[in-house]
């Protein structure tokens, strides 16, 4: 059974989400010595709460319910996090005594039942000074939905029309895949009354963070960012989720929201072939060792980025004698305790899992070909304190004030990702930020392996930081330096029935081999075979340079069919994948509704807007680092190009995708 939410965390409404809580029912208690005794819990409660409190959020929280100025005038400085990548303002430490003791005058009293939302220059004047920078039209719009004061901050409001609702009787969307995207897309779908189903091919929701249930998988973003915005105050029990606690959070908010009966699950899409005759996709739909048949008016693919495990390309593979599985595909039943285990990958999986590996292995050998940047991560594998979440249930607006205040940590990612002619013609790698973050992360490694100059040289990346996924240290350094830990970096000649055999003739003999190599992210939508209008197919598309599309969304010749985390669909920064997830399902069942309006039967994307964007999108690419300095990571695909990310900064993307511009597409 799945515990869904505290009563608190699912309302908007402040005052009445109180009169819910379990200590609003103790104040309205009649008995005076009884109200006495909760008032003092109350404040024993907010005394340690506010040892605990992000002072700068709550200086804007008392701002907002006090109208008191002084708490706008005090000093932030600018603390770097995630090894110097980002930075996150904090309230100066003579600033705190001051900031508690408003905090403890307005809150003494228990809960404040006179709450109003803030109008809007107020909450964007408070927000540029939370942020430190002024924010534009299209930076507010961005800021407000992340500040997800509304139930639903990305909602798509529709009155269908007379002919569109006649139209919705039979009009049917498939939905493929039940992860983050999915859900977010079945959400939006079902609160317009569009009839949906997801095809999920796992067992469970949850996507990848089904698929990956291997030890140690945890988020690398923090949990106040990684979550939808249409749900609030989620206890979430760590600062970065688990696997099992964020598969567990999107099973409930499914649930919670009506997906479950829409979804059907251990199926999987093997074939979609378009019917001009009848403007519909065929799918061809495996489950139990059958295939059927199944129609739609549109499919919408949210199968995402992470789903077709990669296997090296390492001869002999199908030799080995020993336990051999995938991160993907985890076997729970090998006994892993003193054994020989030898660990392929150290990218954010395999450095992830690596420590655990080395506590319970009697060897554990890491083979390396290309050393990762890792940095470490503020509270990463931290509790959320008993007292955090009371603040996040008790204070208006902090739990709003904190989720913003991670927001905007984000947005400061962009600078060290492109390359600074100037800072290079005197005699910088990139830039002065990506020089600087190099500098802290070779800074934090040394000093780790500081006694052994032998791994601080096989550590040390050539290429620049962000030119390739960062990645988080669960323990990674302190595990080399573990007395059964070796680190491989020569090249591998083969795979052998009894290990790994080195080019150098070295044999490690094995009894378990882990892969932790990652996905085929090149290849979206696999294994299914989309066959458009006159036959055109993804492959004949492709073939040039990869996978491309437009907007990340949708691709010309495929008609009715649209994809979230499409090629190149990654932004760049802002907010977390579950706000893209969610910006992304709003512009597709606006998509969807302009079709039903239209009278159309199809909508597909025009040619010559696709050319153009992807010729814009190569330019733009030429600035960032990605290219130039990742070549051999998920990031540039086996042409040579960038065919994850977009290059844009992510607010002029935002601006595109806000509502669908039905000039991009054609109507038939």
């Amino acid at each position: 059974m799945i515990a869904l939410l505290h009563p608190c965390y699912v309302h908007v409404d402040l005052a009445k989400c109180q009169t819910q809580c379990s200590m609003r029912s103790i104040f309205d208690m009649e008995s005076t010595a009884t109200s006495s005794v909760m008032t003092s819990e109350w404040g024993d409660m907010l005394s340690r709460a506010l040892r605990v409190a992000d002072l700068n959020v709550m200086r804007i929280v008392v701002n907002q319910l006090t109208g008191d100025e002084s708490m706008l005038r005090m000093n932030t400085v600018k603390v770097p996090i995630r090894g110097g990548s980002r930075f996150i303002e904090q309230l100066a430490p003579e600033h705190h005594d001051k900031v508690r003791a408003a905090a403890t005058a307005l809150l003494s009293q228990g809960p404040i039942e006179d709450v109003r939302i803030p109008q809007p220059d107020e909450l964007r004047r408070l927000m540029t000074i939370l942020g430190g920078e002024p924010l534009d039209d299209i930076g507010f719009r961005f800021a407000r939905e992340e500040f997800a004061i509304d139930d639903f901050p990305r909602d798509v409001e529709w009155e269908p029309s007379a002919a569109a609702a006649e139209r919705l009787e039979n009009f049917r969307v498939v939905v493929v895949g039940g992860g983050i995207s999915g859900i977010a897309t079945a959400v939006m779908l079902g609160r317009c009354g569009i009839q949906y189903e997801v095809i999920e091919r796992q067992s469970d929701l949850g996507g990848t963070w089904t698929l990956n249930d291997y030890p140690e998988a945890r988020v690398d973003v923090t949990s106040y960012l990684y979550q939808f915005k249409f749900e609030k105050r989620y206890p979430w029990t760590e600062y970065f989720a688990s696997q099992d606690e964020t598969r567990s959070y999107l099973r409930g908010v499914a649930a919670k929201y009506g997906v479950l009966p829409h979804v059907t699950f251990g199926a999987e899409v093997v074939e979609a072939t378009w019917d001009e005759d009848t403007a519909e996709w065929i799918l061809q739909i495996s489950a139990a060792g059958e295939v059927t048949e199944r129609r739609a008016d549109v499919v919408i693919s949210a199968s995402g980025l992470f789903h077709l495990a990669k296997r090296p390309n390492i001869e002999g593979l199908e030799d080995f004698q020993g336990a051999m599985f995938h991160t993907t595909s985890w076997d729970h039943s090998t006994e892993l305790a003193g054994k020989r285990i030898g660990l392929i990958g150290n990218g954010s999986s395999g450095t992830q899992l690596m420590p655990y590996l080395a506590s319970v292995a009697g060897t554990l050998t890491a083979f390396q070909r290309t050393p990762s940047w890792i940095t470490p991560m503020e509270r990463y594998r931290e509790k959320v304190q008993p007292e955090m979440q009371w603040l996040f249930d008790h204070v208006p607006f902090y739990w709003n004030w904190y989720v913003f205040s991670q927001y905007i940590a984000t947005t400061r990612l962009e600078a060290a990702q492109t390359y600074d002619p100037e800072w290079q013609a005197a005699g910088g790698l990139i830039s002065e930020r990506n020089d600087a973050l190099r500098e802290a992360a070779l800074t934090y490694m040394r000093t780790k392996l500081a006694s052994r100059p032998d791994l601080i040289e096989k550590s040390t990346p050539t290429y620049a930081p962000l030119a390739r996924r960062l990645v988080v240290d669960n323990g990674w350094y302190d595990a080399l330096l573990q007395d059964n830990v070796s680190l491989e970096t020569d090249p591998i000649d083969r795979v052998t029935a009894e290990g790994v055999l080195m080019a150098d003739g070295t044999l490690h003999e094995l009894d378990v081999l882990v892969l932790a190599t990652g996905f085929e992210v090149g290849r979206y939508f696999a294994p299914i075979d989309y066959v458009g209008r006159d036959g055109a197919t993804l492959n004949d598309l492709w073939a040039k340079d990869g996978a491309r599309s437009y907007l990340g969304m949708a691709i010309p010749g495929l008609p009715n069919l649209f994809c979230t985390y499409g090629p190149n669909g990654q932004p760049r920064t802002g907010g977390s994948y579950y706000s893209w997830a969610e910006i992304w399902a709003r512009y597709i069942v606006k998509a969807v509704i302009g079709l039903l309006e239209s009278g159309a039967s199809s909508i597909e994307c025009r040619r010559d807007r696709y050319d153009e964007y992807n010729e814009r999108m190569d330019a733009a690419t030429a600035e960032i680092i990605w290219e130039g300095e990742g070549v051999g990571g998920y990031y540039v695909n086996e042409f040579g190009r960038s065919g994850v990310n977009m290059p844009w900064g992510f607010l002029e993307y935002f601006s595109w995708v806000i509502e669908p511009d039905f000039d991009d597409y054609i109507f038939a």
